[in-house]
Formats: C-alpha cells, structure tokens, sequence
C-alpha cells in the first residue's frame, strides 16, 4: 500500500481538485486516549492496535479533528484512488441518464446494478407480498424525519415480515428474526443482503427444505431500510451517514465529503446514550442528537421491536419480548427465543454487546459462542463491540440491554460502496450462510450454539419406497478462532424427526448410529433408516439435530431435508384357501401402501397348514403378518389333511405267520409270534379303511379272523384285533385217522 505524508498529498490532490477533500487514511495514534478520542466521532474506523493504527475515510475536516486529537495521520493512496473511483463511476452512470436496473428489474443505484434503491427495496417488498400473500406482508412503523416535516416528501418506514402466516394463528409465539439494514444511509450492501434473504425465504419456500421449515417456524421482521431518507442522499454518491434532521443547522465542507446534517441514529438509542463513544457536534458523524431516542425512525424502531414501557418499566407490544431487567449485570435466560441484528458495513466484524464499557455483558459467554459460530460462516472477527472502540446509544445495546434478546451487529464487505463482483461473489453467499444459521438457532439462540451443528443431510429411498436411508454430517468444530478459542466437545448422538421440529410437542426422536460405529469424535458421519409408512404421499420435512456430550447432553442447531413419499395407488390383498380350513379376514383388504397388515390362519379339524404363500411376510402360527405392503398380492394359505397310522393287535399266531391288507393294498407279512402290527402307510384324516386276512397261516394251519377292521381315519387306528386258532376239520381229520389205525 502506497503512502504520502499528508502534505504531499494534499499538493497531488490526485487530479481531481473537486474531490480533493475526500481520503482514505492511516492516523497513528500514541495510546488509547486519543484513539479513544478519535473513535468517537468515526464509525467504521479499522483498528490495528498492534501497529497503533487507525484507518478510515474522511474529508479535510476529518484529517484536521484527528491532527487535533493527536493523531500522525498520511494518505493511504490506494485507499484513496478506491474510493475516489466510487464517485467516477457514479457520475458516469449518472451522466449517461440511462435507467439502472438490477437483474431483477428493480430501479438500482447508478453504477452498482446489484443495488436497489429505496424504492427498489419498497418495490421488491410489495411484490412479494403480491406475490405472496400466505407468506410475505408489509407493516408501516412510522414516518421518517422528512415526512414529519412535510407529508408529500421523505418515505413512510416499512417492515417486511415474512412468515408462514396460514398457520401463524395456531403458532402465534414462534420465535422472531428482527433485522435492520442499513441504517448508516451510505452503506449500501446490508439493505441488499436483507432484501436478498427475504427472497431466499420467499422464493423457496416449497422447494427448498432449509427456507421452507424456517418460514414455517420462524417470524422474521426485516426492516430492509432503517435510514430511507438518509439513503436517498447516499444513492447520489455522497457519503452521507445519518439522517437527514436539519434542525441543528447546516454543517461545513464539501458535500462529497464525510461531515453532514443529521443524527447518527445508531448513536441515538436509549439505552446508555451519551455514555462515551459519540459526539456532541452536530457535523460530526457519530452526532447522538440532542436526546436519546430523538429522531423519529429511532422511535419508529424502537417501538416496533420492544414496544412501549409498562408497568415496572417491562417493554410490551413489541417484536421481541422483555426478560431482562435493565442493569448491567442481571443475564436473560438461557431459554430467551428470538434475535436482533443490525446489518452495517464494512469491516468484516461481528459485534455483540456491550459497547460502552469494558465488562462483560451478563451474556457475554452465550453471545460469545453464537457470535463465534456466525463467524465461521461469514470468515470475520467476533468480539464485544467495546473491544473494537467505545460506543454508546446503539441499536444492539439497547435491544439487548432493554429485552435481553441476543443482539448482534455485522459489519459487512470491505468497502461502503463495494464492487457488486465482491459483493455477490463473497459477501453475499458468506452472509447469507450466517444468517441461515441464526435463524436455525433463533428458538434458543443462547443454547442451541453450544450443540453441534448439522450439514450435508441426504436421503435416499428404500426398495418399495417404504423405507429412507438418511445420511448426515455433525460437527461441534465450526466456530472462528479469530478472536479466542471455543471449547469443543465429542459427537454424543444425532436424532431424526419427522415433519415437527425437535422442541415442537409431539416430536418423535429417531436415533440416528455413527457411521463408523461409535460416537467418539467432534465431527460425524450419521446414518440411518426412516420408516415412511403410513405418511401421507407427497413432499415431509425430516428433521436433524446432533447433540454434544457438554453438561450431559447439548443439543445444537437443527436442519432440515425434504423426503418424497410417492403417490402410489392402493394396495390390495386377496386371502384365497387351497383345502379345508379359514382366513381371517376373508375378504380382500384394501390399505394404502407401507400398511402392515395380520391374518388368522384356521385349518379344519384333522388338518395342518401346509404353506401360507404370495405375499411378503412372516407366519407365527395361528398368524400371518404381512411386510409393509408395497404392491398388491394374493395371500394363498394351503390346509393338508393329517395323517395317522392304522395298526392293532395279533393273537395265538403261529406257524409262517399271516398277510394283512388295508383297503385291499399294501400287504403286510406279519411272522409268527407276533402280537401287533402297523401298515407301514398312513391315511389321511376322513377316509374309510378295511384291514383283512389276505393269507392264512399253514404248518399248523390257522384261521386267523379280524374285528374292529374297518372304520373312518379320526386319529390312529390301534384297535383292530386278529385272533388266530388252529382250524377244528383238522382235528377231526387227524382223530379218524388215528381210530382207524387202532
């Protein structure tokens, strides 16, 4: 970076004597009482207190207060050119009379296309909620200082609100998004940054699973231009800061310089004004008014976020609500829901209360740890605003010192008026990220940073469509450590839940597993199954939330991903029986698909089940249960008739024994001395059987007759009974014979 004494400068004056009085420079200052000094009439100094340096842009009334507070102050000519061809590329956009729109279409600051004017912004606000009307509204607050005066100039002050408002009646206390843009007029990337996050909302909501649960469960209040009057003066070029009060009188310099009419009006909210860090010099920048809460869009702003002091001095009516009471020292509770945030530019920082002395805000851990976890996404320093310079009578001093609401500002970019490539290739996506994640955390923005965060949440859909594998990232290690170290814990677990957030009544934890098999790092990989049974075909919200092992259990920030359930048709199953026997039920059942359904399975008496067959499940007898059903089937149970033995007993069997039949077949030789016997083929249950003699014994000669041999199969047969005597003709025989002989 190029360097001139302040002399030399002043003599090269760059070529361009109309804007000679406008610098970007380097004041070194001898200790902290004249930085001190000198902060308190700039705002948006950079501070490096290594090198006792203090950088920013400022005129030649500038330069001579900063000589005069004891400061070495020389051009940073660089800085300087930089600056200067903000103006010369305004001029030539404004000389050429050509209309500047934005990509949009919407009326934008001459040379800065990725700008919108204020009635660009006013525009873009009345369309969404044309185009919008279940989810985007307008909400005047007041009118600015112009209008005060005269009611055909100045600009009425607007809030954006942008929130799912068809179920905002069944959910009126879901937690409030309060942000401010560009309340310092000449800082043109913060009302862009907001205007461009109402759209994100807007525009994918339905399609975007991150914008749509937050619509859902988020009310965000956008004041997208906190400064409109003021801001018409900076859209010509100038650098103007405040509004645009006259009251006080006409200020010195160049109007292209820095020293102008008007309040700082973030120097002019009520908690602790005039406690150090302002100006009593109606030219300066960082003039307080000449009361707290003075100018009309302080009060517009202040009574639309706290609302007004009740009984005990309790802020009521407003956006935000009041739990804490207004000292330095009594914390708000770690269960507060809701934020505030002042958009600013530029320094890259990330601020957060107090401003105006040294001690910690009784927050300041809680603050701390979400400021370092925005950090992260936008890339910038976290600190108390006191660390940077001493201020007093801001917006997040009072909105925290006032409520307890965590209050944040974020100084973005690096220039006022900085290039639309820069703006659109860094600040814009690092910002938006950061803001995506407060508003993930607003429900319990003082404990849900302390919890790890989730990214990269995936589904993929099961065969059948009845089951989801959900696959996701925690990650307890995404804080900056620009300014402090955070504490950092192990991955405890992760849970899923389905279509309600994980504090809604009602959510339905669904344990998620360590893809690696155990939970035993700060960063996870996460997986698991979401049965999608019996939801309703169409687009669900699968919730995230990892948890850390601090204190027990720290649950961190949710997120979100859509999961399709597919419209499919009906499934259908038709019981069918093959024999005797039952299903119960009988008649075809018709349910939606992923239904799991049970059937009674009855065979008839002297009957078994064979099979139960055709569709997907399991059978525990008496019943079958089907897998979640995914496509019609034909539920088939086979009945078989059982089978049983027919036997009996033998008696006085002698010789070469005898052969048996049953129903005329199967012949059984049964030897002799034998007393029972069983065919070696059983029948089935219900049909007739006839045991006989097919062959008597010889050598002796029996007569072998059988009783109990026929009958019908209702179990074992083991009655039937052959009785067996020697014949009586050869008795006869063998006595003649033998009288004969005698």
């Amino acid at each position: 970076m190029k360097k001139l004494p302040l002399a030399c400068a002043t003599l090269l004056a760059f070529g361009q004597p109309a804007l000679a009085d406008e610098w970007f420079v380097e004041a070194h200052f001898p200790d902290d009482a004249s930085l001190l000094r000198a902060t308190a009439r700039f705002q948006h100094a950079i501070v490096d207190r290594q090198r006792h340096v203090l950088k920013v842009d400022t005129d030649d009334a500038g330069i001579a207060a900063l000589e005069a507070d004891g400061l070495d102050v020389s051009i940073d000519m660089e800085g300087t050119a930089k600056l200067r061809g903000f103006h010369t590329r305004m001029q030539e956009a404004i000389a050429s009379g050509t209309l500047q729109l934005t990509g949009g279409g919407y009326p934008s600051i001459p040379g800065y296309a990725c700008y919108r004017k204020v009635e660009g912004a006013y525009q873009t606000m009345d369309d969404l909620a044309a185009d919008y009307p279940e989810l985007a509204t307008i909400e005047p607050i007041g009118d600015s200082w112009e209008r005060t005066q005269d009611p055909d100039a100045g600009h009425e002050m607007r809030v954006l609100r942008v929130t799912n408002l068809d179920t905002l009646a069944a959910d009126p206390d879901r937690p409030r998004f309060v942000a401010f843009g560009s309340i310092h007029a000449r800082e043109y990337t913060p009302a862009e940054l907001l205007t461009r996050f109402a759209e994100w909302l807007v525009d994918g909501y339905g399609t975007d699973a991150q914008a749509t649960w937050l619509v859902d469960h988020v009310d965000f209040r956008l004041i997208l231009m906190a400064n409109p009057d003021g801001r018409k003066k900076a859209e010509s070029g100038v650098l103007w800061r405040k509004n645009t009060n006259t009251d006080n009188g006409a200020c010195p310099g160049s109007p292209n310089g820095s020293y102008h009419a008007g309040i700082d009006l973030n120097r002019n909210f009520p908690f602790h004004w005039n406690n150090g860090g302002s100006s009593s010099y109606a030219c300066d920048q960082t003039y307080r008014g000449p009361s707290a809460g003075s100018e009309p869009e302080t009060q517009n702003l202040v009574s639309y976020v706290a609302g007004t002091p009740g009984t005990g001095g309790v802020y009521e009516g407003g956006a935000l609500p009041d739990r804490r009471v207004d000292d330095l020292t009594t914390p708000a509770p770690d269960d507060y829901a809701g934020i505030f945030f002042d958009i600013h530019s530029y320094s890259q920082l990330v601020l957060w209360s107090w401003g105006d002395t040294y001690s910690a805000s009784p927050n300041d851990a809680a603050l701390r740890t979400l400021g370092r976890r925005l950090a992260w996404f936008n890339g910038y320093e976290p600190m108390a605003a006191v660390e940077l310079y001493p201020t007093s009578g801001a917006t997040d001093d009072t909105f925290y010192g006032l409520l307890g609401a965590p209050s944040y500002t974020i100084e973005l970019g690096i220039d006022f008026f900085e290039l639309c490539s820069s703006f659109t290739g860094s600040t814009l996506p690092e910002n938006l990220a950061a803001l995506k994640y407060a508003a993930r955390a607003v429900q319990a923005p003082y404990r849900l940073p302390y919890g790890p965060d989730v990214r990269g949440i995936s589904v993929e859909k099961g065969p059948g469509g009845t089951y989801a594998t959900l696959t996701a990232t925690v990650d307890d290690t995404h804080f900056s450590n620009a300014n402090g170290n955070q504490t950092t814990h192990v991955i405890a677990g992760a849970n899923a839940y389905i279509d309600t957030p994980p504090w809604a009544p009602g959510a339905i934890a669904i344990p998620l597993q360590a893809v690696d098999g155990a939970f035993d790092e700060k960063t996870e990989s996460v997986q698991g199954d979401i049965a999608l049974n019996g939801l309703s075909p169409g687009r669900h919200l699968v919730y995230v939330q990892g948890v850390n092992v601090r204190n027990g259990g720290t649950a961190g920030a949710p997120d979100a991903v859509f999961v399709e359930v597919p419209a499919t048709a009906a499934v259908t199953v038709t019981p069918t029986t093959l024999g005797p026997g039952s299903i119960d039920p009988s008649s075809a059942q018709t349910v939606p698909p992923g239904t799991t359904l049970a059937f009674t399975v009855s065979p008839a008496t002297g009957h078994h089940v064979a099979n139960v067959a055709g569709c997907p499940g399991t059978f525990a007898p008496p019943v079958f249960t089907t897998a979640p059903l995914a496509a019609s089937c034909t539920l088939v149970a086979t009945f078989t008739a059982d089978l049983h033995a027919v036997g009996g007993t033998i008696s006085g069997l002698e010789g070469d024994g005898l052969v048996v039949t049953l129903n005329d077949a199967s012949p059984l030789e049964v030897p002799a001395g034998a007393t029972s016997f069983t065919f070696p083929a059983p029948l089935a249950y219900g049909t007739t059987y006839t045991v006989a003699v097919a062959s008597q014994p010889t050598d002796p000669a029996q007569t072998c007759e059988v009783t109990h041999g026929d009958g019908t199969i209702n179990g074992d047969v083991t009655d039937v009974s052959i009785a067996c005597k020697t014949g009586a003709s050869d008795v006869i025989f063998r006595d003649g014979f033998e009288a004969g002989a005698r």
